[in-house]
This record gives C-alpha cells, sequence and structure tokens, in this order.
C-alpha cells in the first residue's frame, strides 16, 4: 500500500502529473483563469569524455529556467496582449570547453555559471491569431530554423545551427543571451507562414559578456533574419514543414587569413587584421515526418535535414553546415512516449581559414591544417512521468575544432572524442 492510503494513490498521482508541484491545490488554476501562468522546469546533463579530446573526465551543466507570463486580455481587457518574462539560472561547466575542445558543444545547455535574464517581452496577436508581434529581449533561436525533429538531440547544433553559434558576433540573440529585437509572425493559410525579425547585431558587451543578460545594447549593429514555411501535410497526408531563410549581420568582421598591411596573420610583421563590412547566409530545411502508425500519439518516424551556407569565407570560420537525422516515437509498444534517435552534424572549415593554417606552416609554425567538424548522436528519452523525462545519449566528435593542434602536441590535431551523458528533465 502507498503513503497515499489507497494502493498505488499517492505515486499514482505523482507518476500522472504533468508537472512535479502538481496544481498547488488549485491556486495554479486559479491563477491562469485570472492571467497568470508560471513555467519552471530544470535541466541537468551529467557527461563524460571517455575518450581522446583535450582530456578524459567529467562534467556537469545544470540549467533552471523560470518564467511568469502575463494574459492581457484577462487582467485587463486588452484582447490578444501578453507579456512574457523570463529568466536562466546556469550551474557547472560542460565539456566543451575543457575536456573536448569542440566547435559544436556537446551540450545545448552549456554556459557560463551564471543567473541571467531571459526574455523579456511584450506580444500582441492579431487578425484572429494570425498576425503577431514580439518587442522586447527576444532569443531567435526560439523562432527561426526550427525542427522539432532535431529538437531531441542534446547537442547544441540541433538547435540553433552550429554555423549561427560560431560565426554570428556573441552566437547570436540565442540561449544564454537573447537581444533587444522586434519579430513578427504571419499565417497566410494551412499551408504558408512568414516570419522575420531584427535584432542587436551583437548580445554582448564592450568586454565580450553581458554576465547577467541586462547589457541591452542598441549600438552595435543590426542582426536581421527572415524565413518562409510551407506545410506538407496536404500534400504528403503526414506532419511536415519546409522552411527556407536568410540572415544578415551589419557589424564588421576580421578577415581570417589577412592582415591590413597585407601580410598573413602568422607573419610576425602582421598588424591588425582586415575588417569587412556585414556578413551574411542563407538556409533550408525540412522536418517530415514519413510514417505513422495509429491516430493521436500514434508510433511514427520522423525525419529532419538543415543546410546553411555562408559564402563570405574570409570572416566566416564555418563557411557551409549540414545536419540531418531521425527520431522513432514510441519505438517500443509498451513505451508510448518514449523517443529514440540518431543524428549528424556537420560543419567546413572555411578556405579561408584552411590557407591562413597553411601559411603558419610555411613560416615555421607547424600545426595541423583544419578542414570540418563532425558531431554523431544517438539518443533514447525515456518518459518516466508527465513530468520527469531521463536521456541517455552517447556523441562521438571527429576533428574537434575542425582539427585544431592538440595543446601537448602542437603539430598533430585533437583526437576524436567519445563522450557519454544523462540528461535529466524535470517540469515544475
Amino acid at each position: 500500500m502507498s503513503g497515499g492510503g489507497e494502493p498505488g494513490g499517492f505515486w499514482a498521482d505523482l507518476a500522472a502529473r504533468e508537472r512535479l508541484t502538481g496544481d498547488w491545490g488549485g491556486a495554479r488554476t486559479r491563477l491562469e483563469d485570472a492571467g497568470v501562468t508560471l513555467e519552471a522546469s530544470f535541466t541537468g546533463d551529467a557527461t563524460r569524455n571517455v575518450s581522446g579530446g583535450l582530456s578524459r573526465g567529467g562534467g556537469f551543466t545544470g540549467l533552471f529556467q523560470a518564467s511568469l507570463i502575463f494574459d492581457l486580455e484577462k487582467i485587463a481587457g486588452w484582447t490578444g496582449g501578453e507579456i512574457h518574462a523570463g529568466g536562466y539560472v546556469i550551474t557547472g561547466h560542460g565539456l566543451s570547453t575543457y575536456r573536448v575542445g569542440n566547435l559544436l558543444a556537446v551540450s545545448g545547455i552549456e554556459a557560463d555559471n551564471l543567473t541571467r535574464l531571459g526574455e523579456v517581452y511584450f506580444k500582441q496577436t492579431l487578425m484572429d491569431g494570425r498576425f503577431a508581434f514580439k518587442i522586447g529581449q527576444i532569443a531567435a533561436d526560439a523562432d527561426f530554423v526550427t525542427s522539432d525533429a532535431a529538437g531531441l538531440f542534446v547537442n547544441s547544433a540541433f538547435g540553433w545551427p552550429g554555423l549561427n553559434g560560431v560565426d554570428l558576433p556573441g552566437g547570436g540573440p540565442a540561449y544564454p543571451v537573447p537581444a533587444l529585437g522586434v519579430h513578427a509572425a504571419y499565417t497566410i493559410n494551412d499551408q504558408w507562414s512568414v516570419q522575420a525579425g531584427v535584432y542587436s547585431g551583437d548580445p554582448l558587451d564592450d568586454d565580450g559578456k553581458n554576465n547577467g543578460g541586462v547589457t541591452f545594447t542598441l549600438d552595435r549593429g543590426v542582426f536581421a533574419i527572415a524565413e518562409a514555411a510551407y506545410s506538407t501535410e496536404a500534400a504528403f497526408g503526414l506532419p511536415g514543414v519546409i522552411k527556407v531563410g536568410g540572415w544578415y549581420n551589419s557589424n564588421d568582421f576580421d578577415d581570417l587569413r589577412f592582415a591590413r598591411n597585407g601580410l598573413p596573420l602568422s607573419d610576425p610583421g602582421a598588424n591588425d587584421p582586415r575588417s569587412h563590412d556585414g556578413s551574411y547566409a542563407l538556409y533550408g530545411l525540412i522536418d517530415q515526418t514519413v510514417w505513422k502508425e495509429g491516430g493521436e500519439g500514434a508510433r511514427s518516424l520522423s525525419l529532419f535535414a538543415r543546410a546553411v551556407v555562408a559564402p563570405q569565407s574570409n570572416r566566416n570560420l564555418i563557411d557551409y553546415y549540414f545536419d540531418a537525422g531521425f527520431n522513432v516515437k514510441a519505438p517500443f509498444e509498451s513505451r508510448p512516449d518514449d523517443l529514440f534517435g540518431v543524428a549528424v552534424a556537420y560543419a567546413h572549415i572555411s578556405d579561408r581559414a584552411r590557407e591562413a593554417d597553411r601559411d603558419a606552416v610555411r613560416l615555421g609554425s607547424p600545426t595541423p591544417t583544419r578542414s570540418s567538424e563532425i558531431a554523431i548522436e544517438a539518443s533514447y528519452q525515456a518518459a518516466v512521468a508527465g513530468w520527469l523525462k531521463v536521456q541517455p545519449f552517447a556523441q562521438y566528435i571527429v576533428r574537434p575544432g575542425g582539427g585544431d593542434p592538440d595543446p601537448r602536441r602542437g603539430d598533430r590535431r585533437i583526437k576524436d572524442a567519445t563522450v557519454l551523458g544523462l540528461r535529466t528533465q524535470v517540469t515544475f
């Protein structure tokens, strides 16, 4: 008999909850009816590098997220209005910087150990919900280049694509540093929708930090992004979407090979790098369910593929990026809410950066010529309860840093790394 006084009473109720803390004796529902919603969750990634990389060993990153959403229609009769305020508490440190040395971070929540202000914005919907805009501190990775199927995976590249995170100043307006901006989205019909956003060009401050997320930069250029999406469900009979888009950043970008005086940057006589005005990239993706058995919540197989190209290789360390993978919902009939998937991400080091490596060799500094980094991940997400998910995963990192030199042997690249990990997600 359980502690609830009935067979299975307390534990059955706990397992069935969507949130660990339940309804607070009805207080949560009363608040939501009054227009106030509190959302909170914790994600913890325990990881260990078991071979290759910079060194063997473990790491842990924890992310507590909380947000308050105020429904202005319920609170003040303002139809379609909403205020969102959120924050992050980031603890520990992951493997990428200290153990692996890779560009595509092992965990999408890896960040400096800090408490930060997250997204804070006003949102307004119009035209029966077909048009919406947000203004405030916004994370572009929540809206653009997103893939539902890719959302299973732990590696950061499968969220905000690896090229964006590496090439954009400060990683772009994305976790863990949103930026001041405006976002607008319009649903044209059941098949077509478009969206666009304009943000601060660099979410970091003059010191390259913005530790608390409260440095609201307006003088660091502009980042603009636009995307069109086509729903394929009518065409294929199963849920899916095709998206195409592009971004532009107006900041100055350093040349990866040449100095202002024309010498290679590795030459002792070189001065500061040449400067280039702006950078841009184009992207496309497909996210498609290709098999489904049964009705709502049934077993299914979904595929995704994304590509991002930044043609100006003289200022972008990664000039093209590709990822692809699949996930299976309910891989076992007895586990209807579990997910299993395998994915691969490929980041190509630009020709200008590779030429810079060759310059260094010609000038007497033996170093590997970088080429690309590949991250391969297999993940199994087990839905233990409505509020608890446990996800063992494994990653294999080919050429960490794109082939960066090993600090212990500068003429050799960092060895391929094998990472094992466990992600735990709790919704409160």
